[in-house]
């Protein structure tokens, strides 16, 4: 799985994204979770935002093995909510509903 950012220098809150990323992603690393930050002004950048989508910035984007798109996170998220995001798309964490429902 890999964890994308889309930042952009001209904008005030992506370094808040990219930090919380680079903080928690290593906490997953011996899950195959990988850390990219994509600068949308380059070629490559301008390419993925488009084959995404991505509208605003920053945007923290969960992909899976086959490059699926499987969460997004738009702004600055909090350590706990990646955190969550990362763990479900795992497996490592139920939801709410799974523990309740014992599924």
């Amino acid at each position: 799985m890999k964890v994308l950012v889309f930042v952009s220098s001209r904008c005030p809150h992506c370094p808040g994204a990219e930090s919380v990323a680079r903080r928690v992603v290593p906490e997953y690393s011996n899950h195959g979770v990988e850390f990219m930050k994509i600068r949308t002004r380059t070629p490559e950048g301008k390419r993925l935002s488009k084959e995404f989508g991505v509208m605003s910035l920053p945007t923290t984007m969960l992909l899976d093995d086959n490059g699926r798109e499987l969460q997004r996170i738009v702004g600055v998220p909090s350590e706990g909510n990646l955190r969550g995001k990362i763990e479900r798309a795992l497996g490592l964490k139920k939801s709410f509903f799974a523990r309740v429902l014992g599924r």
